[in-house]
């Protein structure tokens, strides 16, 4: 569903499933064939997870993925908690893409990417979720299967750069297209073959993954109506695929006939949570969002405002009081609104001299509250660090990163703290563990082999840390050793 970057010719020419919902006339519900594949023998499960990996490898070595763990983890919440409702047992990840246009796609083994445009144009969490569930929905009928199974001779990271290439919004359209011409050949037909059934059914299981979740079914044909309308009355900027692909009458009516076939059900959705996400998002981007409150409200201009100071030459124990009143009022009116936790945390980060606050109290408070959220253990391990204990910064990550699912972002900060404590063989192996969990294994092996050349000979338990990676996942590091030769 890319409605700025691609035309219609070369997403269809092309047989890569693109999310374009809403785009193309409806399958009828209950004549929906069964699109995913049960008896294919190339595009097998063990393929599908070599290519998943290949294809995250490739999304964040040629692409801006966001790193901000606040940003990061609301899109993984709303997609794993969709997830949680498909009953699929599947390897589901979820990244924040830094482009403007108005994206996301679903790529090999669940890999799901959001744009930052697609957050600045929905209006509330349900539209949200509803892209999030249709992409789902292309996992979960393995839509996938059929348009990479001719590609199974291909080099896998070739393969994979290049539907990354196409699914983010290649620059290079034409190039592309000559490469999957070469490699398609005759079976070009068979491939396209289901691409407009494929987005039926993406729409009509979606839209009950939304309801399952909590979501406003209705929130899927909402979005997509009122996107078309806004661009067709854009003469300036004509989004391609609109005009070749328009939203019908009758797609709006047949989502919204999926929706009213599921029992009422009283939605609440979390509307904060979303404002300030686009705050933060427009902080970083320094683009503006028009679907943001003309008037925020007075915990949004707190965290406004403290969005705003940025370095430490910008602040003082003065000018920065009235961001930390805010913001712990803030928190003792909506204990569980993470964000302005967070937010606290990296303001102590810059500005620890606050009366009557305790920085590292807070840190160890918020930690308890939330486990599992990698932005509050990064937060609490940067603080350590800036107050004198850095050993302890390093435990915490230690202790805490082989319990998140995704660990790149977190490995990195440990491989800093490290390297900024002059342990160079640790800085390397947590490089290959940040590389691991993102599927690169030929980085992985660089710093494997790094981090063993720079161990001193006496340190035994770092030489166990070492063998006990490699042990663990010989296989797929064998198998990288075997491809390389």
């Amino acid at each position: 569903m890319n409605f700025s970057t691609l035309t219609y010719p070369f997403w269809l020419t092309t047989g890569l499933m693109l999310a374009c919902l809403l785009c193309t006339p409806p399958v009828k519900a209950e004549t929906l064939p069964n699109l995913g594949s049960s008896d294919l023998v190339e595009y097998t499960p063990e393929k599908e997870a070599e290519l998943g990996r290949a294809f995250t490898a490739a999304l964040h070595e040629e692409y801006q993925i966001v790193s901000d763990a606040d940003i990061n983890n609301y899109i993984r919440r709303i997609g794993h908690k969709i997830v949680q409702h498909t009953g699929e047992n599947r390897h589901f990840a979820f990244y924040v893409i830094d482009e403007p246009s108005i994206n996301a796609f679903a790529g090999p083994d669940g890999v799901i990417g959001i744009h930052t445009g697609l957050i600045r144009a929905v209006r509330s969490e349900d539209e949200l979720a509803s892209v999030i569930a249709h992409e789902i929905a292309h996992v979960t009928q393995n839509h996938l299967s059929r348009r990479y199974e001719a590609q199974s001779g291909s080099n896998l990271a070739s393969l994979a750069s290049f539907i990354a290439a196409i699914l983010v919004g290649s620059q290079n359209a034409e190039a592309g297209m000559a490469v999957l011409m070469g490699s398609m050949g005759a079976s070009m037909q068979q491939q396209l073959k289901f691409s407009r059934a494929h987005e039926s059914e993406a729409d009509f299981t979606g839209i009950a993954y939304l309801y399952k979740s909590g979501y406003n079914p209705f929130a899927m044909g909402d979005f997509f109506g009122r996107l078309a309308q806004e661009y067709r009355n854009n003469e300036f900027k004509p989004l391609e695929i609109l005009l070749t692909h328009p939203v019908t009458e009758h797609r709006l009516a047949e989502a919204k006939n999926r929706a009213y076939s599921f029992p009422p059900l009283i939605f609440k959705a979390d509307e904060e949570s979303l404002n300030l996400i686009k705050l933060k998002l427009k902080a970083i981007s320094k683009h503006e969002d028009p679907t943001l409150p003309a008037t925020l409200s007075e915990t949004q201009t707190c965290y406004w405002k403290s969005l705003q100071r940025t370095d430490t030459l910008n602040i003082t124990a003065d000018n920065s009081a009235p961001i930390f009143d805010c913001l712990q009022q803030a928190i003792k009116n909506n204990p569980t609104q993470r964000l302005f936790q967070t937010r606290l945390l990296a303001l102590a980060n810059l500005q620890t001299n606050q009366p009557e606050f305790n920085p590292q109290k807070q840190a160890e408070l918020t930690l308890e509250l939330f486990p599992q959220d990698s932005a509050v253990i990064m937060e609490y391990a940067k603080l350590l660090e800036k107050t004198g204990d850095t050993d302890k910064a390093i435990s915490v990550l230690e202790s805490r990163i082989p319990t998140l699912k995704y660990q790149y972002d977190p490995y990195k900060l440990l491989a800093m703290l490290y390297q900024n404590h002059h342990k160079t063989a640790h800085a390397y192996l947590a490089e290959a563990q940040a590389y691991f969990n993102i599927g690169n294994l030929k980085r992985t092996q660089i710093y494997l082999k790094n981090a063993e050349n720079e161990m001193p000979p006496t340190d035994e338990k770092l030489k166990q840390k070492i063998a006990a990676f490699k042990l663990n996942n010989a296989n797929l590091l064998k198998e990288k050793h075997k491809e390389e030769n």
